[in-house]
């Protein structure tokens, strides 16, 4: 898979995929040391520059993580050192894949790997790089919550008061990813998101009759001068 023949590097990650979705989940012997033979190697793989690599090497360890968590647990801590330092990739589609290991991850993490992939994610919301990061950090802690929201409750108050500060800027895509968020937290942590309530109804209000398509600086002499145009560009526009 991490081969430089493209054509074997694609039949080779097919195959893995289809081994590891046909494996047996009660299997006691075979699963855990297929996980043991290949988790170190993903991690490497995953590590390299080879985007093409890196996002197969991403789906396969997704489809472990969800199928086999259990018996992957000692290799958490390796796993997180691939995983983390691409959530800041230049490609998108290693970001997603990312966020999308993460979460299989964090469903069966111990209590302090989980909390330090949290912290990781808010001091990135807290002195982010650039815009991208901001947005793959929020898709990323709304993930986590749809997988695992009770352990996310603890945090919801610091992750509420940076989607405050986030939701206001003009960024509609930043926007919708807040609002997704706002989402995942009323659903999985709703003891926790009570208190909040109030702000994330108000957020709800303030753009469910927001249109990007229209343009809400024009002035009112925009509007003055429209009124005075001429009998046929009236007729006209309104054909149109």
């Amino acid at each position: 898979m991490i081969s430089s023949n493209e054509q074997l590097r694609d039949i080779s990650s097919i195959g893995l995929k289809i081994v590891i979705s046909e494996l047996p989940q009660s299997s006691n012997t075979l699963a855990p040391y297929i996980c043991e033979k290949i988790t170190d190697k993903l991690s490497r793989a995953i590590e390299k520059d080879n985007v093409s690599v890196q996002l197969e090497a991403l789906d396969i360890l997704s489809d472990l993580l969800s199928r086999f968590s259990d018996y992957m647990i000692q290799y958490h801590d390796k796993i997180l050192i691939a995983l983390l330092p691409q959530l800041e990739s230049d490609r998108q589609a290693v970001r997603k894949r990312t966020i999308v290991a993460l979460s299989h991850l964090l469903t069966s993490c111990n209590d302090h790997a989980y909390n330090e992939v949290i912290l990781h994610l808010l001091a990135g919301l807290k002195k982010p790089k650039n815009a991208g990061t901001v947005r793959t950090y929020i898709q990323c802690l709304a993930s986590i919550c749809r997988q695992s929201g009770h352990r996310l409750s603890k945090h919801i108050n610091e992750i509420m008061s940076l989607l405050n500060q986030y939701s206001s800027r003009d960024d509609d895509e930043l926007r919708e990813f807040c609002l997704q968020a706002c989402e995942a937290f009323v659903y999985r942590c709703p003891e926790a998101i009570t208190v909040h309530i109030p702000s994330v109804v108000e957020l709800c209000l303030k753009y469910i009759t927001y249109d990007p398509n229209y343009n809400y600086e024009a002035d009112d002499a925009d509007g003055i001068q429209m009124e005075t145009e001429d009998d046929d560009d009236i007729g006209s526009s309104e054909e149109y």
